[in-house]
């Protein structure tokens, strides 16, 4: 039995084709329910709990709760420990994917041989592949990845007559997608996609989950969030609130901690308040997608709502706004994906005599490219092979001249995804070694080819004179920083010199946030410091103050740290930080970086936006990181680098700053001091370059 699933952040769905009936239907889990949490439980006593019954231990703050993990596909950093066991992202959901497969051939008597499992269109090749070995990890094997809105997009054209172009907005738990497609007599074509793959209703609960714990601390001085079991009460109540918003004006909240009993009321109106940075978050990402599609809101003929998130009244009214095109909810609004990905489980076999002809064709959501050196040999950059929204399977080939020096007969080569010509900027996703090519010493050419198949994962192949050459995969170093670097100082083993200076706000809203704060900052400094890295500490407000200029002695950051205190410069945030900190970034030679952290929305953000751009001219790499109602669509603009900008949680923010320091350790993040860095293919001794 071929089925199509929907392995979601919040909950996921399995759906079969019926051919019968000519439509797919969902298969309903053990407790005939539709949809199955994705959350799983691990006991003391060892037993492992998935889907509803590890739903009900969250709620009840019972075991090791592991949920979103969707999020962390492809995050080796991501894990979760239980019993003794460390568990990826990737196990958690090669469990998940084992229990929907197991309900579902119990509910329809039949063995799951083949599946479509869909993805977030902005999952990059980590999370695809990862996804994959999940599904075969269950004894499945995986027909096809397809993306989340591409499926719901299945769903919604199958047997339509009428052409369209519609732009899918994919509101999840945890994910966001916007995809464009022609829809032409059923048949589906994607246009682009863009997308936020750490977006979704989660960020609505938290907001909730914040309101109530600071009313509480306010009125009793304990946060409820300090209690793990607590903590998880409130995360899985407040999707229930969220969802009586939808239908009712306000929602009274009753909190129980420490002996104490709190109760409040939250009005849709309040609600909608505290959310409106993250819909405006969707927005940019609309935005983008239109500019790289050369098109405008006059183009889009109507705006198909997916992903149970999408009910949020404020949804509709935001879209209907801001494109004045109809906003049209899907029937399956949960359901849609799986119902998708079922229809093209019968599309994508060639056997399948049950569904009528379709045709679909995707794209990709991230250029690939290959490192290389730039044509004046000064730096290394990101050499775009296949442009990103390219139809998929994508396949390009390219010549790459092998230096007359390199006698070894071996090459190395990186393959990066990402729209930066800076490599750092990139996701740098594998290294191969290609081997057995001749070289004369008068400067031999090797093609190397590389492809997108239809799961837009990556491959790639190298050909001398027309025959294939050996390929070996080999795990990407650690230390990756030599890719921001000048190729003659890699060449001679030149350390580089880094240079970060930490911008904290400590505005009045930072005050019941200040101590984790402390303690991350901390964390963070100790983890990069070392004799080539300088650190610098800027307080801000409505002013801003240099708490402690540039040195090498991370202690002198500590001490700076433990005289943090909240309105010393001003109750609200009016100042910007960014020009005081490259000034003092200013003089020193290596990769410089700003990390912004805030909880607030600025006041002169032009005034910002602008030092941002001032920061990214003199190559200062400027990193955004936001808790609490911090707005992520100011952080994108006054970011410099991709993936710079940063939302998360207060419990996360230790995990958060983790990120940053294994990014400026391993070089990334836009760490450098040339203009431009960039992907290169090098040999051990000397590099190729590009005709």
């Amino acid at each position: 039995m071929k089925v199509g699933i929907d392995l979601g952040t919040t909950y996921s769905a399995v759906a079969k084709y019926d051919r019968q009936t000519s439509r797919p239907d969902i298969i309903n889990n053990r407790f005939e329910k539709e949809l199955t949490p994705s959350v799983i439980c691990f006991l003391d006593n060892g037993e492992i709990l998935i889907g509803e019954d590890a739903k009900d231990m969250q709620a009840g703050g019972a075991g090791v709760i592991a949920a979103s993990f969707k999020r962390g596909m492809g995050d080796n950093s991501f894990t979760v420990e239980a019993n003794g066991r460390i568990y990826t992202a990737e196990d958690l959901s090669a469990m998940l994917l084992g229990k929907l497969i197991a309900d579902a051939e119990e509910k329809t008597g039949e063995k799951i041989d083949s599946a479509v499992i869909t993805v977030p269109a902005y999952f990059n090749d980590f999370q695809r592949t990862a996804t994959i070995r999940a599904g075969e990890a269950c004894g499945v094997k995986v027909m096809k990845i397809i993306n989340e809105p591409t499926a719901a997009a299945i769903s919604y054209g199958y047997n339509r007559e009428s052409d369209k172009t519609v732009m899918v907005y994919d509101l999840g738990g945890g994910t966001f997608d916007v995809t464009v497609v022609k829809i032409t007599k059923g048949n589906i074509r994607v246009m682009g996609t863009e997308g936020n793959h750490i977006l979704g209703g989660k960020d609505w609960d938290a907001t909730i989950v914040k309101y109530v714990s600071e009313q509480f601390l306010e009125e009793f001085g304990v946060d409820p969030r300090d209690d793990e079991s607590t903590k998880n009460e409130l995360i899985v109540a407040s999707e229930n609130y969220k969802k009586v918003l939808t239908k009712t004006d306000s929602v009274t909240i009753q909190v129980k901690y420490n002996g104490y009993s709190g109760k409040y009321t939250l009005t849709r109106e309040q609600f909608e308040i505290r959310t409106q940075f993250l819909l405006n978050a969707t927005k940019d990402v609309c935005i983008r997608l239109l500019g790289d599609l050369g098109i405008t809101w006059a183009d889009i003929d109507e705006i198909l709502l997916v992903g149970g998130s999408t009910r949020m009244p404020q949804v509709t009214g935001f879209l209907e706004k801001l494109s004045g095109k109809p906003i049209i909810v899907h029937a399956d609004t949960d359901l849609a994906v799986a119902k998708g990905a079922a229809l093209a489980s019968e599309f994508y076999c060639s056997s399948s005599t049950g569904v009528r002809e379709m045709q679909i064709t995707d794209v990709t959501a991230h250029s690939l490219g290959a490192l290389s050196v730039s044509p004046g040999g000064d730096r290394f950059i990101n050499e775009i092979m296949i442009k990103r929204n390219s139809k998929v399977p994508a396949s390009v080939r390219k010549p790459f001249r092998i230096d007359p020096g390199n006698m070894t007969n071996i090459v190395e080569v990186y393959t990066l995804q990402g729209e930066s010509r800076m490599p750092l900027d990139c996701y740098v996703l594998a290294k191969v070694v290609i081997s057995g090519f001749c070289n004369d010493g008068n400067g031999s050419i090797v093609d190397v080819e590389y492809n997108y198949d239809e799961n837009g994962v990556v491959k790639v192949s190298a050909y001398q004179s027309g025959e294939f050459l050996q390929i070996d995969s080999e795990p990407v170093p650690g230390d990756i920083s030599w890719m921001s670097d000048a190729p003659s100082n890699v060449a001679s083993g030149v350390p580089i010199a880094k240079n970060v200076v930490m911008c904290i706000d400590l505005s009045r809203s930072m005050r019941n946030s200040l101590e984790e704060v402390r303690n991350a900052v901390r964390d963070f400094v100790m983890s990069v410091a070392d004799e080539n890295t300088k650190f610098g500490l800027v307080g801000f407000g409505d002013k801003v103050g240099i708490m402690r200029d540039m040195t090498r002695d991370p202690n002198q950051i500590v001490s700076a740290l433990d005289g943090l205190k909240v309105n010393v410069y001003g109750r609200g945030t009016d100042a910007s930080p960014l020009g005081t900190a490259s000034s003092m970034l200013s003089g020193n030679p290596g990769g410089k970086m700003i990390v912004v952290l805030t909880d607030g929305i600025w006041g002169k953000r032009n005034f910002a936006v602008s030092e941002a751009l001032n920061c990214k001219n003199s190559k200062i790499a400027v990193v955004g990181v936001g808790i609490g109602e911090a707005d992520i669509s100011f952080l994108k603009q006054i970011s410099t680098v991709e993936e710079g900008a940063m939302f998360t949680t207060l419990d996360r923010l230790g995990d958060t700053f983790s990120t940053i320091a294994t990014a400026i350790s391993s070089g990334s993040m836009g760490i450098r001091e040339s203009a431009e860095g960039g992907a290169r293919l090098r040999s051990a001794e000397v590099r190729g370059r590009p005709l």
